[in-house]
């Protein structure tokens, strides 16, 4: 019985075979930790286990310091971080910002190569600013309100703050509106003349009628040519 179970007993190299081709072993010396979720040094491109993946843990030979672990001086004038260059010599980058860069020394005030907010509280670096209509600054979206940062724009400023297109609009609404105002006025003016020349035509017309001269009409039955008319009937009655 014993001896049927111990030849089908598997062997422990073989149970863990599965584990480690799923996960790495740590490639420091005295650990050799099997680490399902590996670190790789991004120096030497080796795994290693959470307690030895930083290169001081494992003693990286490819780490360089002086490339890697660089850290920019400030200035100690106008308190402006000064970067070098791999393999430069600190001290000549500062002697150069203190001669061309530094806004103490050289008198010129340093140019911001990216915007700030311009609350006076606020030193947000600005990737898409927000300018005020009123007081015409960039401010972040925390500070893109006229209460949130307490603008106090004159209002000659608030006048001259209308947008471009707006005063297009206004522009375009306004002689559109002047056309048609004239327009309406000469259409006025027109029925007014024509009105008149109708009413002038009518009493020239009328004035015309009334001054001409009437020419009396003949009466076929006056005295005369009763008498004319009955000679002739009265001579063939006596004859």
């Amino acid at each position: 019985m014993s001896s049927s179970s111990s030849s089908r007993a598997t062997p422990k190299a073989e149970q863990d075979g599965p584990l480690l081709a799923i996960g790495q072993q740590c490639t420091h010396p005295t650990c050799n930790l099997v680490d399902f979720l590996p670190f790789k040094c991004q120096h030497c491109q080796k795994p290693f286990c959470q307690d030895h993946y930083k290169v001081t843990g494992h003693s990286c030979p490819n780490y360089d310091e002086s490339k890697h672990n660089r850290i920019a001086p400030s200035c100690p004038l106008c308190n402006e971080p000064v970067s070098f260059r791999p393999g430069e010599d600190p001290n000549i980058r500062m002697e150069d910002h203190f001669a061309k860069e530094c806004s103490v020394m050289t008198g010129h005030k340093a140019q911001k190569s990216k915007p700030i907010c311009a609350h006076r509280k606020c030193t947000k670096v600005l990737f898409a600013p927000i300018r005020c209509d009123k007081c015409r600054q960039d401010y972040c979206p925390s500070h893109r309100f006229p209460a949130d940062h307490m603008c106090n724009a004159p209002a000659s400023s608030t006048r001259s703050s209308i947008p471009v297109n707006s005063r297009l609009l206004a522009l375009n609404t306004k002689a559109s509106a002047s056309q048609a105002a004239s327009a309406t006025f000469g259409a006025i003016k027109k029925a007014m003349s024509t009105n008149s020349n109708v009413a002038a035509a009518s009493q020239s017309s009328t004035s015309t009628s009334t001054s001409k001269p009437t020419v009396p009409m003949p009466n076929p039955f006056s005295k005369v040519d009763r008498y004319v008319y009955s000679l002739p009937i009265s001579l063939s009655i006596h004859s």
